[in-house]
C-alpha cells in the first residue's frame, strides 16, 4: 500500500517537473516543438539600426509575434559589418537553430550571394523564408538633359554623370540598364548613401540618377512638378512568369523593356537582358526577405508559416503598413518560397560570368575576387 502511494507521487512530481517547452496544443511532447514556448525570439538585422532594413524588420516584428503561438517578443539584434555579409554569416553559423532566431535580408546581401563573393558563408539553401516584400525604382534626369521622357534618352547630347555607391550593391541593377539601353554615363561611384547621390543631382554634379519608391515620391516628383527633373523609366518588377512589367506604384512610367523596344524596335534579348531580369528579381522584387534556418524543427518553421500567412491576410496590418512597405503588397509565405526557387533555378554560369565580365570592363572592379 505504501509502495503503490509513494509510486504515485513520483509519479506526479515527474509530471509536474516536465519542461513547459515540452508541452504542445494537443497534450503531446516532442522537442521538436521546445523553442515555441519561450516567451522571446530573435530577429538578426546585419545593418546599423535606423535603415531601411532595420525599420522593415522593426515594423515586422509586433505584427508576426501576435500572429505566432503563445505571441512572443521578437528582439531585434543589430549585427552591422560588411554591407550585411558580416551578420548575416553570423546567424547561419552562430545561431541556434531551434527556430526562435530569424534574420531580415535585402538586396545589399542578395547581390554578394549571387555573386560567389568569398566572404559569403550563408546561402538561400540554408534558409527558409517567411516575409518578404518588394520596392521600385525610377530612374530621372535632369531637365538640362532637354528630353521630356525617357523614350527620347536615345537623343540626348550631354554627357551623363551618375552618382553612386558600388558597382557591386543597389547600383547594380541600374547600371545593368543603363548598359542594356546604351546609355554612356559616366559613373562616379563612392557616395555614402542614395541620400547623398541625390543631394550630387540637386547640386547638378550629376545629371542622371535614381532613387526607390519612397524617396522618389518625397523627393523627386515634387521636382517634376518644379520643372527641375524628368522622370524617364521605372526598373520595373518581375511578374510570376519571370517578364519585367510596370511597377504598381508607377504605373504611368514605362519599363526599361518598353523603352528599349520604342528606341530599337524590337525587344531586348540577349544575356545582357537575361542578366538585367536576374538582379531586378533580387533585388527589387524580392528587396526585403525574413527568413528561418531552413534545419529549424519542422514543427517550428510550420507555425512561423502560418503566422507569416495570417500576418499577410491580417487587414489590420495591411492599413498599418500602407506607409513603411509602400503600398506594395506582401507576399505569402508560399509565393515567396516559389519566387527565391525559380531565383535559385535561374542563377547560372552565363549569368555570373556576364555581370564579372560588366563589372570589369565598365567599373574596373574583379567580381571574382571581392
Amino acid at each position: 500500500m505504501y509502495a503503490l502511494t509513494y509510486l504515485l507521487i513520483f509519479t506526479l512530481v515527474l509530471a509536474g517537473c516536465q519542461p513547459i517547452s515540452m508541452v504542445i496544443s494537443n497534450g503531446s511532447s516532442t522537442n521538436d516543438d521546445e523553442g515555441f514556448n519561450k516567451d522571446l525570439l530573435t530577429m538578426v538585422v546585419p545593418y546599423n539600426s535606423g535603415g531601411g532594413t532595420d525599420v522593415f524588420a522593426r515594423f515586422i516584428a509586433k505584427p508576426l509575434s501576435g500572429h505566432i503561438q503563445n505571441q512572443p517578443g521578437i528582439q531585434i539584434e543589430n549585427v552591422p559589418g560588411g554591407g550585411s555579409i558580416t551578420g548575416t554569416n553570423e546567424y547561419v553559423n552562430s545561431y541556434e537553430k531551434d527556430g526562435t532566431n530569424l534574420v531580415a535580408t535585402s538586396a545589399s546581401t542578395h547581390i554578394p550571394y549571387l555573386l560567389n563573393q568569398s566572404s559569403v558563408q550563408y546561402s538561400f539553401d540554408e534558409l527558409t523564408p517567411l516575409v518578404g516584400a518588394p520596392t521600385g525604382g525610377v530612374v530621372y534626369g535632369s531637365a538640362d538633359l532637354d528630353i521630356e521622357n525617357g523614350y527620347e534618352l536615345d537623343q540626348v547630347k550631354e554627357k551623363l554623370y551618375y552618382a553612386g555607391m558600388s558597382p557591386t550593391g543597389l547600383d547594380l541593377t541600374t547600371l545593368i540598364s543603363f548598359e542594356i539601353l546604351d546609355i554612356d554615363a559616366k559613373a562616379v561611384l563612392g557616395y555614402e548613401g542614395r541620400g547623398p547621390a541625390r543631394v550630387a543631382f540637386e547640386q547638378g554634379e550629376s545629371n542622371i540618377d535614381f532613387q526607390t519608391t519612397t524617396a522618389y515620391k518625397q523627393n523627386i516628383e515634387p521636382k517634376v512638378e518644379d520643372g527641375k527633373a524628368v522622370p524617364l523609366y521605372s526598373l520595373g518588377q518581375i511578374d510570376e512568369t519571370g517578364e519585367v512589367v510596370r511597377d504598381p506604384q508607377f504605373p504611368e512610367l514605362p519599363t526599361i523593356k518598353e523603352v528599349y523596344e520604342d528606341i530599337h524596335g524590337a525587344e531586348p534579348e540577349g544575356q545582357g537582358w537575361e542578366t538585367y531580369k536576374h538582379f531586378l528579381n533580387a533585388t527589387y522584387t524580392l528587396q526585403k526577405i525574413i527568413w528561418v534556418h531552413k534545419s529549424a524543427p519542422e514543427s517550428a518553421k510550420e507555425k512561423l508559416k502560418e503566422a507569416a500567412n495570417r500576418l499577410v491576410e491580417d487587414e489590420d496590418f495591411k492599413e498599418e503598413s500602407s506607409t513603411i512597405l509602400e503600398n506594395y503588397d506582401v507576399y505569402t509565405q508560399g509565393e515567396l518560397e516559389k519566387r527565391i526557387e525559380n531565383l535559385e533555378e535561374n542563377t547560372n554560369q552565363e549569368t555570373i560570368e556576364w555581370v564579372y565580365q560588366f563589372l570589369l570592363e565598365e567599373h574596373g572592379v574583379d567580381g571574382r575576387k571581392l
